[in-house]
């Protein structure tokens, strides 16, 4: 008896095994293809539109001072502009003296040294200073002159002037 289980064993292993191989690829939307020759298939690749907030940030670098040399009439302003923002979206940064005006003040007296900004390629005079990104990513310096005109140095005592600048600075649409 276990001869002829061992036997009929034997036989259903070698239909198993004679059972012809049928293949087929699956491509977009679970098809099956046939293989026969060569197949081709898209696959979709993508960023997504929801950003870490890390990702999507602007850092503008001021100096925490400088200073203007007794009698130049054109100081070099320097300072840091990084952003890395959504699509359509710019940097705007202003900047004002205190007071929404621009003079250097003496503490001790009522004593001022009046300035204007320019720009430093040409030194075109700026009614205000501002400035918006062309992109959405930046990496520079940007610059700007502080001015003093002649007459005003000459008529101020030497003494010690200063003024705080205020800057603003906003992510608004291109």
């Amino acid at each position: 008896m276990k001869k002829i289980i061992a036997l009929a064993l034997t036989i259903v292993m070698m239909f198993a095994v004679c059972v012809p191989a049928a293949a087929s690829v699956i491509i977009n939307d679970n098809q099956p293809v046939p293989v026969e020759g060569k197949q081709t298939g898209d696959s979709r690749v993508y960023t997504s539109t929801e950003t870490d907030p890390a990702f999507v940030s602007y850092q503008v670098t001021i100096p925490a001072e400088t200073q203007i040399k007794w009698g130049a009439t054109k100081t070099l302003f320097s300072y840091g502009v990084k952003t890395h923002l959504d699509l359509g979206k710019r940097l705007a940064i202003t900047c004002v003296g205190q007071n929404g005006e621009q003079a250097l003040r003496n503490a001790n007296t009522d004593k001022f040294l009046p300035y204007t900004f320019s720009k430093t390629n040409g030194g075109e005079a700026l009614d205000t200073l501002s400035y918006t990104t062309e992109n959405e990513i930046v990496d520079m310096n940007r610059t700007f002159n502080i001015d003093i005109a002649d007459a005003a140095w000459q008529a101020a005592p030497v003494a010690e002037y200063q003024d705080y600048l205020t800057f603003t600075v906003e992510v608004v649409n291109a």
